[in-house]
């Protein structure tokens, strides 16, 4: 099984105020800029860090890709670790999520023959 990170995503109110202050305080660049959603380089080639809507505010996302997310599950199943899923997510793939032992919700994707070839771990 391979895993990777792949993206941290941060839940604001106002995605352009978000994205004023990391330009600002961090000097973070945008490559993605949606109403909603905006996508900064993170400075590591394949993973992500965003702000958006899609999450209500003060929550924060850790999303992996994987390549085998039936192993992913085994592993949760063998720790009694509690998850949803798996269920269709964005960009054609499969998503499983928990939370660790601090509350932080954790996401674990793996791509399908209908996602774009930069999501295969």
């Amino acid at each position: 099984m391979k895993i990777r990170l792949h993206e941290i995503e941060l839940g604001t109110k106002n995605p352009n105020k978000s994205q004023a202050f990391f330009s600002t305080v961090l000097g973070l660049e945008t490559f993605i800029e949606q109403k909603a959603l905006k996508v900064f380089k993170s400075g590591v080639a394949g993973v992500d860090f965003n702000v958006s809507t899609h999450l209500p505010p003060e929550k924060t996302v850790i999303s992996f890709l994987t390549d085998d997310l039936q192993a992913v599950i085994g592993q949760l199943h063998a720790n009694a670790v509690v998850f949803s899923g798996p269920e269709k997510s964005h960009l054609g793939m499969i998503r499983i999520e928990f939370t660790d032992p601090d509350n932080h919700l954790i996401r674990v994707n793996q791509a399908t023959k209908e996602s774009p070839d930069w999501l295969r771990v």
